[in-house]
């Protein structure tokens, strides 16, 4: 499924189906980068968050963890193992949002991206509202490889 068609069926309570494992999608958020683009990002059952990138199309599936790492970030780190290169840092605000309130709308995110060799994602970030560190670390997913059971 490619990004447009997944954000043109995305909503609460869909079924997604990730590299052949079914969550289900709790809140939907669309955040609108400082430049005017946008991406949707879904929060899911366990603790995972998935979201689009319209540029590659494709998603990252990724859950919450613990780093030491702080602020300026190098342009090159070892996490979990695993040497990770800086693609990008960025910060958005939630537009709009669909189910539950995990994220709230106007909060505004701002992180740092990686990624490694194998496919490993690894976002450094914070709330702004909450002045909360959020690290997620994951995979990059291709497009093929997502379903929305209807």
């Amino acid at each position: 499924m490619n990004v447009e068609e997944f954000r043109s069926k995305i909503k609460a309570d869909s079924r997604l189906i990730v590299d052949q494992k079914e969550f289900k999608v709790k809140e939907v958020v669309k955040f609108r980068f400082d430049d005017g683009s946008f991406y949707i990002k879904c929060f899911l059952n366990d603790e995972y968050v998935f979201a689009d990138d319209i540029n590659e199309n494709s998603f990252i599936l990724v859950k919450e963890v613990k780093t030491l790492f702080k602020p300026p970030f190098p342009d090159r780190i070892v996490f979990n193992g695993k040497k990770f290169n800086f693609l990008y840092r960025a910060r958005a605000t939630a537009e709009e949002i669909w189910g539950e309130e995990i994220f709230k709308k106007g909060d505004t995110e701002q992180f740092w991206d990686f990624k490694a060799a194998d496919g490993s994602y690894l976002s450094l970030g914070s709330n702004e509202r909450t002045n909360r560190r959020i690290d997620d670390y994951g995979n990059i997913v291709l497009s093929s490889n997502v379903t929305i059971k209807e």
